[in-house]
Formats: C-alpha cells, sequence, structure tokens
C-alpha cells in the first residue's frame, strides 16, 4: 500500500480521557488518508470537527514499524506527541490556554492496522513536572468504504 492506494478510507476513532474520577469519551466517525510513506511509517490524516473541539485544524498520526505513534496536530492549535512503549517523550503542546512542555509515557501500544486496514489500540499518560495532567485511551478502527470485513 502505498500513497496511490490511500483514498477511500473511513475510521471510527474512540478518545477516553481519564481524570481523578471522571471519564470522558468523544467518538469521531470521519474519512481519512491512509497509507505508508517512503520511510515505511503508516499514516493517517484527517480533519478535526467541533467532535474534537479542534475545528480547524488536521491531525495526522504516524506510525513507525516499531510501534512509535507521533500525533500531529497543525492548523489552529499546534501539538507534536510521541508515544513509545517504555520511552518518557518530552513533546510540545498548544491550547488556548498557553503552550506546554509535557511529558507523554505509553503504557501500551497495540498496532493491528495492516494494508487492509484493522485496528490500533494505545494508552498513555500526560503529566507537566512530574504531575499527571491526563490518562489517555485511543481505539481506532479503519476500514476501506463498501468494506463488511472486521479485522478484529
Amino acid at each position: 500500500m502505498n500513497q496511490e492506494s490511500q483514498n477511500h478510507w473511513a475510521m471510527t476513532l474512540k478518545s477516553i480521557q481519564y481524570e481523578e474520577d471522571e471519564k470522558t469519551e468523544t467518538v469521531l466517525n470521519t474519512e481519512i488518508l491512509y497509507y505508508i510513506d517512503k520511510n515505511g511509517e503508516r499514516v493517517i490524516t484527517y480533519e478535526e470537527t467541533e467532535t474534537t473541539g479542534m475545528e480547524g485544524s488536521e491531525l495526522q498520526l504516524r506510525i513507525s514499524p516499531d510501534d512509535r505513534i507521533s500525533i500531529i496536530r497543525t492548523g489552529t492549535y499546534q501539538t507534536h506527541l510521541v508515544v513509545q512503549p517504555g520511552v518518557k517523550h518530552f513533546c510540545h503542546y498548544e491550547t488556548p490556554f498557553g503552550d506546554f512542555a509535557v511529558g507523554v509515557s505509553a503504557r501500551y501500544v497495540r498496532n493491528r492496522l495492516t494494508d487492509a486496514g484493522g485496528t490500533m489500540r494505545l494508552r498513555y499518560t500526560v503529566d507537566a513536572n512530574s504531575t499527571l495532567l491526563s490518562d489517555n485511551e485511543i481505539w481506532i478502527e479503519i476500514k476501506k468504504y463498501g468494506s463488511d470485513r472486521d479485522d478484529d
């Protein structure tokens, strides 16, 4: 699968954020670009909407063969988070309230994405000055338009 076969993909993204005793879930169903770039990374790109609260931004997930996930947001808010099992990354996070340097630590990455679509789940924490800001879980399912297959 290369950039020429990047059309006609649909994604369901479920984002769960755990904060103290609260659990907030957001579900986004959207059309995406999905392909493997020249470096062998799987790339998922989509436009943010009101559902995510980041309308006016584009989000790109870059998944390397060793399950290093880069979450790159451009547009209204600039963010570059890196989620990688066993490694804490210090990343840039921009919000309406200001810019932050945050630490990102993966709890797990379960990547079952293939050229035919599939699923990916990841859970990671975000902290500032060693204070937990959020505990996040993301579930992604990717299918070609018109596909009835479930690759779980």
